[in-house]
């Protein structure tokens, strides 16, 4: 199935719908095409997302080091031995815990989950082969 020409898609009103009712219509040699199904909608909005992550990566970082990953990894490992720490720390006071390290565990952990987001959205955008990575062969 081809990916549909969005630039050439026009927003056609039907005379026998409603106002509310709008299809997605291509013309291709003058003839209307049918409108498209939920499923073709989202797999040609999936690419183009795709080639705008493609462009935007590009212009943004172009070409991952693998240290650059490395260092990543070793940030994320680091906080996640500080998180373990205070908490075994805080355990073993057997008082109460306090408001600044109730603040300063939530504080590690936020930064855990955005480090862990990103990394993750790395990887992915590395499987996709939508980033370069120095020394790594496409698939």
């Amino acid at each position: 199935m081809s990916v549909i020409d969005f630039i050439a898609v026009r927003r056609r009103q039907d005379p026998s719908k409603s106002e509310d009712s709008q299809t997605f219509t291509s013309e291709k040699g003058g003839k209307a095409q049918p409108p498209l199904t939920a499923s073709q909608f989202t797999r040609h909005v999936t690419h183009i997302i795709e080639d705008e992550m493609r462009r935007s990566l590009k212009r943004h970082v172009d070409v991952i080091d693998p240290r650059e990953m490395i260092d990543l990894a070793k940030m994320l490992a680091e906080l996640k031995g500080k998180y373990i720490s205070m908490t075994l720390t805080i355990a073993s006071n057997r008082t109460p815990m306090t408001d600044a390290e109730l603040e300063q565990l939530r504080s590690t952990r936020v930064k855990i989950q955005e480090l862990e987001a990103a990394y993750n959205e790395l990887n992915e955008a590395i499987a996709s082969q939508l980033v370069e990575v120095r020394g790594v062969v496409k698939e």
